[in-house]
């Protein structure tokens, strides 16, 4: 929610440390619920579109083992998997809002999360290809906001400019491959 006009977590913000008086509002990007509720459907329509899981389904028959992960990727991969899904960066994007289809920053992250995971790979892309289209990566305007009010520290612009990298990579392939 946004407190004191700032999107925070408000399980988390201790009342002591905010400023008196303590003024509660709904997301603005959201449709509004009841009272202090959203509905943040939007955002989970946006993980359908770039396809932001990776298949479990049918891993058996490509790995006789699950993959090997090396530690520096599993450090490097926590980062983004600690995203919650809460909003905030969705709130402070400009390039997020209802007469947009800009998919956000959270999705665009756990695109470049699943893009680095071994069985992740197979489906890279079709997530990039997501992301190529109307309201994908080129609709990011890097304001950088997002990365501000994230609760959990996520380096969501460098998982944007990987995507950057990864998209016209894509590009190039999809270009010589005709």
């Amino acid at each position: 929610m946004l407190i004191n006009g700032v999107p925070r977590q408000s399980c988390s913000d201790l009342i002591e440390d905010l400023e008196q008086p303590i003024v509660l509002e709904p997301l603005t990007k959201f449709p509004i619920v009841r009272d202090l509720q959203v509905d943040r459907q939007k955002m989970f329509d946006a993980l359908l579109a770039v396809k932001a899981w990776v298949k479990l389904d049918g891993v058996h028959d490509i790995h006789r083992h699950a993959p090997l992960i090396p530690q520096d990727n599993q450090a490097a991969r926590y980062v983004f998997s600690r995203c919650m899904t809460c909003g905030c960066c969705m709130e402070v994007c400009p390039q997020y809002h209802s007469g947009s289809l800009f998919v956000g920053p959270a999705p665009l992250a756990q695109v470049s999360l699943h893009n680095s995971h071994p069985t992740g790979e197979y489906d890279k892309p079709d997530r990039l290809h997501a992301l190529m289209g109307e309201g994908g990566i080129a609709d990011c305007g890097n304001a950088q906001n997002c990365v501000k009010v994230c609760p959990k520290d996520i380096p969501l612009t460098d998982a944007i400019a990987d995507l950057g990298r990864q998209t016209t990579m894509q590009w190039l392939r999809d270009m010589f491959s005709k």
